[in-house]
């Protein structure tokens, strides 16, 4: 039933391309694409024309340059005319007049505009009848450049009017499809990089692409003269032909900078400056020295060969950083295309320098080269895309590993889970770090083996640095991880660590360092992952490399953090947060408890007069002394100059003779303090209750003890 579906689905699909193939048969061949299609120069006008001197010439080979900066060309008309045909043609930095026996019927003369008085190319149509049967042609023309440089008749046709537009579309159709692709490509790119969700260093520069591959196209669109013929606009397409290119050179030098790994801002500045030197030296000599730019072709290929020679340096200064660095450029498809793009362009800017038929035919090299760049970066993003996509789910497989080892508030939990995953997700035999013991040794402090794999931690305590873990340390600076696809191969690169991999039972293996602060600690990786994903695995081991050694940081961190958030940093004892968590957790308020409030007298007098480092040493002599009497760690300071303890006394005695030490001990030390206590016989749940009643008591001490001083001082005083 299932191979009958299948068979029915294939019967469904030839058929389906039997009827485009037909369909796209009969479009091309009987339709009015067919005669699109034929037109070739039956039409053609641009032979039989007399120079003055009676030679026969081919007037698209010839240019007024030619003959002094002047063009004077004539030919009869056809014996049998009707009144719908016309004279059209093309030409390139001409003024002319055209005369029909003897009367002039159109004249032409360039415009001033931004590039000089030059008009690239230009279209015209002379309006013709029977009355001109056999009628004489003269074309009187002059070149519109000083000293008659250039100026050309490009072709030329006798008849209908759409017979010409569908020939001078038919022999631009190349360009102009080429034209236009490049144009979509860079729409589509724009829009593709805004799409984007997510976008790593090489994707965010997209846009400088897709305006790039847009101005491209834009620039080679008008330089096949077909805007010109179907809008007219003769002025802007001359303008886009010499500014486009170097406006494009600066975003492709941003793209390419951006896509290296070595990423020099020195290659963007040069491009800045390149294209505003290359374009303002056009406009300053033609605004200020009236120069046409036609003149300065070498001045424009300058600014094209320096963008070029900026983007082959670059990529030649990449390709040494990745080298040193043990790196991957990952720019394969765009070598081939850039390559191609540079050899393109130097082989029309010489063409276009020695040829004598000038602009004409311009860029087609150049054209070209474009496209098989912008092909090539086509392949290229979908390259990056395909190794952005894997970069996800090699992001998703790690995000997956924190999210199964963050579930765990314990450091030590966190590692042992992460271990736990990697070995089983990678279907390796083990997961395992390393730790430096900073005594010339690495253990194995962590361990997690698949199913029937032996455990190995207890066996690998204290390998030595020394001609083991060193060889790995050095290949680590070089490369960043260790990737063994075969252990009996590795025995030549390092005797003594294949006799500690050996009797484990490892073939594969990839391991990474664990980096703090820049420097080494140990080391993690995984014993024999399946050999086709050793590459992927190592990857992985390289994302992980940052997390682990952060986990194993935490661990060490974690009992300073307890320290210090529940420690005060000066006296040692606990503090505010550290009372409120005792409270919380640990108070038995079923048993007679104590609780005392301390505070120090005369410290401001203190600080003031002696200094802030003398009343630092009456805070501490109070902290050792209630630590002294009550133990530390049942005392918490909990302000500038306060103290609280709780301490478990069986009577209320006992309780207050420990006051009555704490007095005396700083007494002694001529340190005095107001102290407050409230005592819970039996216990009480009402703990708030005697920490208010203490904090009364010790706030009536301390005004007992100042009004005391006030008035000793008052009776010296009398």
């Amino acid at each position: 039933m299932k191979q009958k579906k299948v068979k029915s689905v294939y019967a469904c699909l030839m058929v389906y391309f039997i009827a485009f193939v037909a369909f796209s048969v009969y479009i091309l061949f009987f339709t009015d694409v067919k005669h699109f299609l034929q037109i070739t120069k039956e039409n053609d006008y641009t032979e039989g024309w007399q120079l003055e001197n009676g030679e026969e010439v081919d007037i698209s080979e010839i240019s007024a340059g030619d003959y002094n900066g002047v063009l004077k060309v004539s030919k009869i008309l056809p014996k049998e005319m009707l009144e719908t045909d016309s004279l059209y043609f093309s030409t390139s930095n001409l003024k002319f007049k055209v005369y029909v026996n003897g009367d002039e019927v159109y004249s032409y003369d360039t415009e001033e505009n931004m590039t000089g008085v030059g008009d690239g190319i230009s279209y015209h149509m002379i309006g013709l009848g029977t009355k001109d049967e056999e009628g004489l042609v003269v074309i009187d023309g002059a070149a519109v450049f000083p000293k008659g440089r250039g100026g050309r008749i490009n072709e030329m046709q006798f008849g209908f009017e759409e017979h010409f537009r569908y020939y001078i579309i038919r022999k631009n159709l190349a360009g102009l499809a080429l034209s236009l692709l490049m144009m979509l490509f860079g729409v589509v790119v724009i829009g593709f990089y805004f799409g984007l969700s997510r976008k790593n260093p090489m994707m965010q520069s997209l846009w400088a692409l897709g305006l790039t591959a847009f101005l491209f196209g834009l620039w080679s669109l008008c330089d096949t003269g077909v805007p010109q013929l179907l809008t007219g606009m003769t002025y802007a397409s001359r303008t886009n032909v010499y500014g486009l290119l170097h406006l494009a050179g600066f975003p492709l030098i941003y793209f390419v900078n951006k896509i290296t790994k070595s990423k020099k801002n020195i290659f963007l500045y040069l491009s800045f400056i390149t294209m505003f030197w290359g374009f303002g030296t056009l406009l300053l000599s033609r605004y200020t020295l009236g120069k046409d730019m036609h003149e300065m072709v070498g001045t424009i290929y300058l600014a094209y060969a320096a963008q070029l020679i900026l983007m082959i340096g670059m990529l030649v200064e990449n390709e040494i950083y990745c080298h040193k660095q043990n790196i991957s450029s990952n720019l394969k498809y765009f070598f081939i295309g850039a390559g191609i793009f540079v050899v393109a362009s130097v082989a029309d800017m010489f063409r276009y320098l020695v040829d004598h038929i000038g602009s004409v035919g311009h860029g087609t090299w150049f054209r070209l080269g474009l496209i098989i760049f912008f092909i090539m970066m086509g392949v290229q993003i979908f390259d990056w895309w395909s190794l952005e996509k894997t970069s996800l789910e090699r992001d998703r497989f790690v995000n997956h590993i924190l999210q199964y080892a963050m579930d765990a508030d314990d450091p030590e939990i966190r590692i042992n889970k992460a271990l736990e995953y990697l070995c089983l997700e990678l279907h390796a035999d083990r997961a395992y770090i390393f730790e430096d013991m900073n005594d010339g040794t690495f253990d194995n402090t962590y361990e997690f083996c698949a199913e029937g794999v032996t455990d190995e931690i207890d066996n690998l305590k204290g390998l030595p640095y020394d001609g083991v873990i060193d060889v790995w340390y050095e290949e680590y600076e070089k490369g960043g991880h260790i990737l063994i696809y075969d252990i009996e191969k590795y025995r030549d690169v390092c005797l003594n660590m294949y006799n500690v991999l050996k009797p484990q039972d490892i073939n594969t293996l990839v391991t990474g360092p664990l980096i703090q602060e820049g420097k080494y600690i140990g080391f993690f990786g995984v014993d024999n992952p399946p050999a086709e994903m050793m590459e992927e695995v190592s990857e992985i081991i390289r994302l992980l490399m940052f997390f682990l050694s952060e986990m194993v940081s935490q661990r060490d961190n974690r009992k300073r953090l307890l320290e210090y958030s529940f420690h005060d940093s000066m006296t040692g004892v606990g503090n505010r947060r550290a009372e409120k968590e005792f409270e919380r957790n640990e108070l038995d308020t079923s048993r007679s408890y104590g609780y005392v409030m301390c505070d120090i007298n005369g410290l401001k007098a203190v600080n003031d007069n002696q200094g802030h480092e003398a009343g630092d040493e009456m805070i501490k002599v109070v902290a050792e002394s209630l630590s002294e009497v009550f133990g530390r760690d049942n005392v918490y300071r909990m302000g500038r100059d306060e103290f609280a303890v709780y301490t478990y006394e069986d009577s209320l005695d006992k309780f207050e003779s420990k006051i009555d030490k704490v007095k005396t001990v700083v007494n002694e030390k001529s340190v005095y303090v107001a102290i407050g206590y409230s005592y819970a016989q039996g216990g009480d749940p009402d703990y708030r209750t005697h920490k208010l009643a203490a904090d009364n008591k010790m706030y009536d001490e301390k005004k007992e003890f100042y009004r005391n001083n006030r008035d000793r001082r008052k009776a010296q005083a009398d």
